[in-house]
């Protein structure tokens, strides 16, 4: 029998520990590190998209179905669960930004909350929707939900911090309540929100994200609100996510 500290000597783990934080510190000194960080993401969806060549296959003949758009850990029974990163309840391991693997007119309904904000604006948004419009079956309903520019610029031109409080939630001191940052000024949290160091991609008000939808062919789009859902199935929405959140559903005719 090995016990754990026997097992900590003799395993390698800590020796590659050392050497994984010696790659990183030397790569820093080299590359800034958000240049890192995007580095290193970008290795990771080329993990994901050679683990995932074929997955096309396994859904060659579903129909029917429901997708979770960037799922995260909010993964629902029942649903096809799609995300990048292998949450709990992850059912579809895949990069989105090259496409979706359902068959045309397969899908009856698309779930993406607080996940367009992660796509690049000018080369990947477009073409996730015009793909979620290739999946969606006539009368196939696409629910999207991403933080709202409006409502954190309004907050930021009011006067002092209690509208952008109202949006998002802070503690005593400006802190953020879900990254424990402090803010000294409004414009830091507007930049952090929209920024978040270099995972967000672009900032969206409603009228930017219909638009959009209808130059990827959805005709009939609409605003919505949390809970409200042309298609009640589909309205997985996050009450912590309610106050700062845009919601817009689009509809393939």
């Amino acid at each position: 029998m090995v016990t754990p500290a026997a097992a900590q000597a003799v395993s390698p783990a800590p020796a590659q520990g050392r050497v994984r934080r010696g790659l990183r510190r030397a790569v820093l000194g080299v590359l800034p590190l958000q240049a890192w960080m995007q580095l290193r993401f970008e290795l990771h969806m080329l993990g994901v998209r050679m683990r995932s060549v074929g997955v096309a296959r396994r859904y060659r003949h579903r129909r029917d179905l429901l997708v979770n758009l960037g799922a995260g850990t909010e993964g629902r029974a029942g649903w096809v669960n799609v995300d990048a990163f292998r949450f709990p309840g992850i059912n579809c391991l895949l990069d989105v930004r090259r496409g979706l693997p359902f068959a045309d007119g397969s899908v009856r309904g698309i779930f993406c909350e607080h996940f367009l904000e992660h796509v690049d604006y000018e080369q990947e948004a477009a073409r996730l929707l015009r793909e979620c419009h290739r999946a969606l079956r006539p009368g196939g309903v696409l629910r999207l939900i991403v933080p709202d520019a409006e409502k954190y610029l309004r907050g930021y031109c009011s006067e002092g911090w209690d509208e952008l409080a109202r949006v998002r939630p802070l503690r005593p001191g400006s802190t953020d309540a879900y990254y424990g940052h402090r803010y000294t000024t409004k414009m830091e949290l507007v930049n952090f929100v929209f920024r978040q160091v270099c995972d967000h991609k672009y900032a969206y008000d409603a009228e930017t994200l219909l638009n959009l939808l209808r130059r990827c062919g959805f005709a009939q789009v609409q605003q919505q609100q949390f809970g409200r859902s042309w298609m009640p199935e589909i309205c997985l929405d996050q009450a912590m996510r309610a106050t700062e959140s845009l919601y817009v559903e689009a509809v393939k005719e």
